[in-house]
């Protein structure tokens, strides 16, 4: 049985967690249309204590394979050497072996043939959080007005204090 504290806990965190996540994405964008890259602030609490910093990095060099069959063709002219043949299963047909198998419970194909390499199992339990309809406002309303002080309290006071960073 799962406690309503727990449960309620778990949702208004979740309800945060995703008003938290939107808000920090807004400061980001506020940054970047703000900041030039190389710019960099010592973020400070109202007493004066620095407690990070706060920068415009430069956008990373990087590269990668926008179309495989052109990059493929490329290599194949220019470098044979280095072109390998490899042998793949359709993925198509690799959800539909495994598709059986989950349904067998077993690596055993629709035909009932034995298929080596895979594993069937079942994975560890885990905890499910779903929002009700309209639970941003209530969440919102109950924490406004002073509802759920005591609960946050206990969730969110020792990670702080701990200074979690998960």
């Amino acid at each position: 049985m799962i406690a309503n504290d727990v449960a309620l806990a778990l949702v208004v965190l979740k309800v945060l967690g995703e008003q938290v996540k939107t808000g920090e994405s807004a400061a980001k964008r506020e940054v970047a249309g703000a900041a030039l890259p190389g710019d960099r602030t010592t973020a400070a609490l109202p007493d004066g204590s620095p407690v990070g910093t706060v920068g415009q990095a430069k956008g990373r060099t990087n590269a990668r394979v926008t179309d495989r069959e052109k990059f493929t063709a490329f290599v194949q002219d220019a470098y044979p050497g280095e072109v390998e043949l490899v042998p793949t299963v359709r993925p198509a047909f690799e959800k539909r072996v495994l598709d059986a198998c989950k349904a067998n419970q077993a690596p055993v194909d629709a035909n009932g043939v034995e298929v080596p390499g895979v594993e069937v199992g079942v994975g560890d339990p885990y905890t499910t959080v779903k929002l009700a309809e309209g639970a941003h406002e209530l969440v919102a309303a109950a924490y406004q007005s002073g509802q759920l002080a005591e609960l946050m309290e206990r969730y969110t006071r020792p990670a702080v204090e701990a200074g979690d960073q998960s």
